[in-house]
């Protein structure tokens, strides 16, 4: 059975003008990469800093490792590697250089800083000054940064911001890896769901502060419905409801509940009753509309 690494219960940040976090309970299992989707302003930053003690809860409870954060700052936050919003760096030094001063502040193994850079692909790079490094250079060398120490749990924020298709390709790649080859556990806001469906294993939608849903993507698709088209699609409604077919309520004809052997059955049973068949067509309503409909009330 595997470990709970994040839990969170009734987690709540008040500002002056505005509840940023509200009421918010979620669930981290080691190994996964848990995708923390929301649009931006929903309280996906704050809820991440105050997993790293940077906020103070108004309300409610967290738990890193099976133990509260409150009063265990130290030793928790020992197993734990971030990157919030921007990398930190030293623009003037090299990006070993930057390695090296974290290295020595915490004390780490030396030899951690080239396992680092091999593992961001920037070992050709390690000598030029992080000025001169490509913005995706940055973003890795920010991620090198955060898993210096090798953490049990890595916490990253919207990490692919403002990178071109193959930077987000390059940090998605190296982010599912890390799980696997290093035993890190990985939570990861974004407010894109094309990219948190590439990467995730399991998802929490957060909207306005709230929890909408916690779970596998696979959970959020939509039930295949069925589009028939006849010479009478009122008649042909008739006929089929009084079979004992659902239907969904529509200028259509659509069949719900159905799998193609239901289908089958409700053509040969229209055809045999003297309908003329024009179209069969299934219907799914895909993630990007379910994500749109929960966070703004409307699909694409």
């Amino acid at each position: 059975m595997k470990k709970t690494i994040i839990e969170t219960r009734g987690l709540t940040k008040e500002f002056k003008t505005e509840r940023s976090v509200d009421n918010l309970s979620i669930s981290v299992q080691e190994g996964e990469i848990y995708g923390f989707l929301g649009p931006n302003g929903a309280g996906k930053s704050t809820t991440l800093k105050m997993l790293l003690g940077l906020l103070q809860p108004t309300v409610g409870s967290i738990k890193l490792f099976g133990q509260t954060l409150d009063g265990n700052h130290q030793s928790l936050l020992k197993n734990v590697g971030s990157l919030i919003e921007e990398p930190s760096y030293y623009a003037n030094l090299t990006g070993y250089e930057n390695l090296k001063l974290v290295q020595r502040l915490l004390g780490l193994p030396e030899e951690n800083i080239d396992k680092v850079l091999d593992i961001v692909n920037l070992t050709p790079h390690k000598k030029k000054l992080v000025k001169q490094y490509s913005l995706g250079m940055k973003q890795r060398l920010g991620i090198a940064l955060a898993i210096l120490k090798f953490p049990k749990l890595l916490i990253l924020d919207e990490p692919t911001n403002g990178l071109d298709p193959a930077g987000i390709q390059e940090i998605r790649e190296l982010i599912k890896s890390l799980p696997q080859k290093y035993g890190m556990t990985v939570i990861i806001s974004s407010h894109l769901l094309s990219e948190i469906e590439q990467m995730a294993t399991t998802v929490g939608i957060i909207h306005h502060g709230k929890l909408l849903f916690e779970g596998a993507l696979s959970e959020l698709e939509d039930e295949e419905r069925y589009l028939i088209r006849t010479n009478d699609d009122r008649q042909a409604s008739f006929l089929l409801m009084e079979a004992g077919f659902q239907l969904e309520l529509s200028q259509d004809i659509l069949l719900t509940h159905a799998d193609k052997v239901m289908v089958a059955k409700a053509v040969k049973d229209l055809v045999n009753s003297g309908f003329a068949i024009y179209q069969v067509q299934p219907i799914r309503k895909s993630l990007e509309d379910t994500f749109l409909e929960m966070t703004t009330g409307k699909g694409v």
